[in-house]
């Protein structure tokens, strides 16, 4: 049995194959699943992060890698699509929701504030309404936003809403903030001059309905009508999301509020608006009025001011004169029209006076500076007055002309599912008209924002969900006030003078009003 000899898979071997070190291919395969699940585990994690930004980690993450703004100062223009709701609206709204629906609520409203409501489909509530000031706390860093003055509003007509209004502001306009907003103060959140979105939801104990608003223009307030600014409001330069928008508990209501509010003696006095910063009225170049001397000086009439210059009367500038026909063989080269002062009669014989040939000769290219008695001019000719312009109204030619319906230059005629493509390619060097129909989302100072709407009255469709149509009307004509819808054709559409795409897909389009209303 010692000589015995054993054989291999490979061959002959002198002894028994031991059992040989694998190649590690098992582990590969572990590893390499490992890294997939990490890929997976990097991308769900991004996914989350830039999905729920209103996470105070994921908020703090995303403004340090520069991947989300600040808050940001809205123009009345370019404010995201909304709803203006009174006190009785907000109660309606607000106050049958369960504690989940609230929540979830709470969630939207505060993930479309910290995103400065980019990627926004639902129309954002605005508070209006007359509001009275219960009570004022100040903000600080452990707050949501970190400078200015939290304010506790009750709606005048409907006691059970309450208002936090977040007044974010520099420190060094705060003290301005506490005189102003005194206990017993009336502020009136006005449509579309306030734009107060509600950014939280809260139910208090007493069944009261508590909203955070947030000021999105962040502009001036002052006392009565056209008063002098109070104060004015500031975006913070960044938000703690470790707290909530709510800066005041129920029971910090309750301190405040201590079951009193005071009334003012004249509200009128006391009662704050949003002061507008409208742009100045485009005045038309007039010239100015000078007059006329009368040419005869009778004992009746007053004489010339010396101190007011007098002008002469316009002759035409290289238009010969019109001279009455003459017999056959009269000498022509001694016989000019006669000149006649100005302000004088025409002569009533229709045949030139023979002048002797060294008089010097008038011509109606001689204009005179001096006085009118001394200025002379041919004798008046007829002239075919020019047929009126119909294609023009009498707005301000230096704007941009109007037309008639369907009287207006050749062009291009788009709609507002052609936007993708204008905003591609420019509208440079070519005539562009808008059609379609459009919905009125806010009007005022010469424009209006219209938005296009589908087959279904009020509803966005397909690629024009994200469009904008910024509209200018000539001076005089009233912009289509908000709520209404319009409608444009071939005969009566917008010119397009540029579009813009924002950094958030929007499509801004800027048209004129071009055609008279009919």
């Amino acid at each position: 049995m010692s000589g015995k000899r054993y054989y291999g898979y490979q061959g002959y071997s002198g002894h028994r194959r031991s059992s040989e070190p694998t190649d590690g291919l098992f582990g590969w395969t572990i590893f390499i699943f490992i890294l997939i699940g990490f890929v997976f585990l990097c991308w769900m994690g991004s996914y989350y992060i830039f999905a729920h930004p209103e996470k105070a980690t994921n908020y703090r993450l995303l403004m340090r890698m520069h991947k989300i703004e600040p808050p940001t100062r809205f123009e009345v223009t370019a404010a995201p699509r909304g709803e203006f709701l009174k006190p009785g609206q907000l109660l309606e709204r607000f106050g049958s929701m369960t504690s989940s629906e609230i929540r979830r609520n709470n969630e939207n409203l505060l993930r479309n504030f910290v995103r400065n409501f980019h990627q926004n489909r639902d129309l954002v509530p605005y508070a209006v309404g007359t509001y009275r000031v219960i009570g004022t706390a100040p903000l600080s860093e452990k707050t949501f936003c970190p400078s200015g003055i939290t304010a506790l509003l009750q709606a005048v007509e409907q006691p059970e809403v309450l208002l936090e209004q977040l007044f974010t502001a520099d420190e060094k306009n705060i003290p301005s903030l506490q005189r102003a907003l005194v206990a017993g103060q009336e502020i009136k959140l006005e449509k579309p001059l306030d734009l107060s979105a509600v950014v939280h939801i809260e139910r208090l104990p007493d069944n009261r309905i508590l909203l955070t608003t947030m000021p999105l223009l962040y502009g001036s307030y002052g006392a009565g009508k056209g008063g002098q600014p109070s104060f004015s409001l500031e975006p913070p330069a960044e938000l703690n999301l470790d707290a909530p928008p709510s800066v005041l508990s129920a029971s910090r209501i309750e301190e405040i509020s201590g079951g009193k509010v005071a009334k003012p003696k004249d509200l009128n006095s006391l009662r704050l608006r949003r002061i507008t910063e409208e742009m100045p009225p485009q005045e038309t170049p007039v010239a100015r009025a000078l007059p006329v001397t009368p040419s005869g000086t009778g004992a009746g009439k007053p004489p010339t001011p010396i101190n007011e210059p007098t002008v002469a009367r316009a002759i035409p500038v290289n238009a010969p004169a019109v001279m009455a026909a003459i017999p056959v063989g009269t000498p022509v080269a001694a016989e000019i029209p006669r000149a006649i002062p100005v302000g004088a009669a025409p002569p009533t014989t229709s045949l030139p006076i023979a002048v002797p040939a060294s008089t010097p000769l008038a011509t109606p290219q001689t204009l005179s500076t001096s006085t009118p008695s001394q200025a002379v001019m041919p004798a008046p000719a007829t002239f075919a007055t020019p047929p009126p312009v119909t294609n023009q109204v009498a707005a301000p030619s230096e704007v941009w002309p109007v037309y008639t319906a369907g009287q207006m230059p050749r062009g291009r005629l788009v709609e507002s599912t052609d936007s993708q493509e204008l905003a591609a390619r420019g509208v440079g060097g070519e005539r562009n008209y808008l059609k379609g129909r459009f919905s009125v989302t806010a009007s005022g100072n010469g424009r209006a924002v219209l938005r296009p709407q589908g087959a279904i009255a009020g509803v966005p469709m397909g690629a024009s969900g994200k469009v904008r149509v910024i509209v200018e009307f000539p001076v005089g004509a009233v912009p289509p006030s908000e709520g209404n819808i319009i409608s444009r054709d071939n005969l009566r559409p917008f010119q397009i003078t540029s579009v813009k795409r924002g950094d958030d897909g929007q499509i801004n389009i800027y048209a004129r009003e071009i055609t008279r209303g009919q």
